[in-house]
């Protein structure tokens, strides 16, 4: 492989390892070489800015696409972030409470839960400390703490919803009220990651490519998940993590090692960019 690639990243299950919540110094290593070596490395996740970990944008990064298409940093500078209008959040907000459906509002500066979330995913992410960052702006405790009950808040900021739920609560329902209006992603059985319409991880990277005037056979991705989809499907090259889902398997172009076993250094060497 030749010239200069414009390259993408996953955060979770892709840099960061799932289970060990820890980054491969082979990753991080590879990716400040491909950067010296005159690449673009951005990251391209389904969080939102509120939860983007310091200690991976500290890798060094040219930018990031996050919140699935909805919110893009090149460089420092925001060149676009897609919000709701606040009445259909505070719908939305409320239709939770309704259906019986937990989950977390991801926001750019905020993300908001229900004020006893029961499904597990929900109650670790509730109670973990939040991601070190640099907003450049000062929050209150309870915000730091990430711990914002969505019903106590006067205005709701917030880009997309991570959504679970169990036999007590009607996605259907939900789904039905709101799928014109939503891309539903399905992550398992009871865990959908909702993106609204219009904005994906691929319209993000279209978004770089044609702001950056750099063809889409320039691009290459990394992903682990069916969140990724929209990514691997639009780059040039596409790479799926060897311990991801073995779904995405049949759609990229190299299934590597898994993250720990230096799954994205092993990919690089395979195309011959860290040769």
């Amino acid at each position: 492989m030749n010239d200069k690639y414009l390259i993408f990243f996953d955060i979770d299950g892709t840099i960061l390892d799932n289970d060990e919540q820890v980054v491969p110094d082979s990753a991080i290593r590879s990716i400040r070489l491909l950067r010296e070596r005159g690449h673009q490395c951005m990251i391209c996740t389904g969080r939102c800015r509120d939860i983007w970990p310091k200690e991976i944008l500290d890798i060094g990064f040219d930018g990031v696409v996050g919140g699935c298409g909805t919110h893009i940093i090149y460089h420092d500078k925001e060149l676009l972030h897609a919000t709701l209008p606040q009445e259909l959040q505070r719908e939305i907000a409320d239709d939770l409470v309704k259906y019986h459906i937990d989950g977390v509002l991801e926001g750019s500066a905020h993300s908001y839960f229900h004020h006893e979330p029961w499904m597990p995913e929900v109650v670790g992410f509730f109670k973990a400390p939040r991601p070190k960052r640099d907003l450049g702006k000062s929050v209150s405790p309870e915000f730091e703490a990430g711990r914002i009950e969505f019903l106590d808040a006067e205005v709701l900021d917030f880009d997309k919803m991570a959504l679970w739920f169990d036999e007590t609560g009607d996605m259907a329902g939900f789904r039905k009220k709101y799928e014109d209006r939503f891309d539903f992603i399905e992550r398992d059985p009871t865990f959908y990651e909702i993106v609204p319409k219009g904005y994906s991880k691929a319209t993000g990277i279209q978004f770089m490519c044609d702001y950056l005037n750099v063809p889409r056979e320039k691009t290459i991705g990394f992903g682990d998940s069916t969140n990724d989809l929209p990514m691997l499907q639009i780059v040039g090259v596409s790479v799926a993590m060897g311990d991801g889902n073995p779904a995405i398997f049949p759609e990229v172009d190299y299934v590597t090692d898994a993250v720990l076993a230096d799954g994205i250094e092993k990919a690089l060497v395979h195309f011959g960019l860290l040769g």
